[in-house]
């Protein structure tokens, strides 16, 4: 009796240690994600923080387009011009000019995180250049309103994206996360965010 129940307990043990050995390799509620007919561990998300100066106030709104953000000073007095900055260290991956988007710089964070800047009010390439090494507080351009899409209000529109492969588009957007907390949902505003780029 005592044998056969050892050997219940551990065809049991077994049986469970098989079933959690398929799922990790089949990347089921572990993180991972398929990509190119193979499984791979997504990389964990970047602690990013505000693309502004430390302690400095700001509202967001997802308005329509989350997960992108647009961003304003809080009361949205006098955005045009203060200085963006990518809110955490990487490398530049692609300045260019849209006419919906403006001055536009895409920032590569590794891991396949990267953040995008629209709207910049000088020349994407006045201030870093493809191939730039960045670090939170370096600076990248300033608010503006460049492009067709910026509605003639000057605003940051910003984005996060993940791809492991090949620089993200718009359709590889994540929910916007700041100092570990997630700004996200359509029609959402949040009238006074701190930054803590410090």
């Amino acid at each position: 009796m005592e044998t056969r129940t050892l050997g219940r307990r551990s065809t049991a043990k077994a049986l469970a240690a098989t079933v959690l050995t398929l799922a990790v390799g089949a990347g089921l509620g572990t993180g991972t994600s398929y990509a190119g007919g193979e499984y791979e561990a997504a990389a964990a998300k970047p602690k990013f923080q505000m693309p502004f100066k430390c302690n400095t106030h700001w509202r967001i709104d997802t308005w329509g387009h989350s997960p992108a953000v647009d961003i304003v000073v809080k009361d949205n007095t006098g955005s045009s011009g203060k200085p963006v900055y990518p809110g955490y260290k990487g490398k530049v991956a692609k300045t260019f000019w849209d006419r919906g988007a403006g001055n536009v710089i895409i920032i590569n964070h590794g891991g396949g995180w990267y953040t995008a800047y629209y709207h910049l009010k000088e020349k994407h390439d006045e201030y870093v250049q493809k191939g730039d090494s960045v670090k939170a507080k370096t600076l990248i351009g300033h608010i503006g309103k460049t492009g067709s899409n910026s509605g003639d209000w000057a605003h940051l529109h910003y984005e996060q994206r993940y791809k492991t492969n090949g620089i993200p588009n718009e359709s590889d957007r994540e929910a916007v996360h700041f100092n570990g907390k997630k700004y996200t949902g359509n029609g959402n505003t949040w009238k006074d965010v701190v930054s803590k780029n410090c």
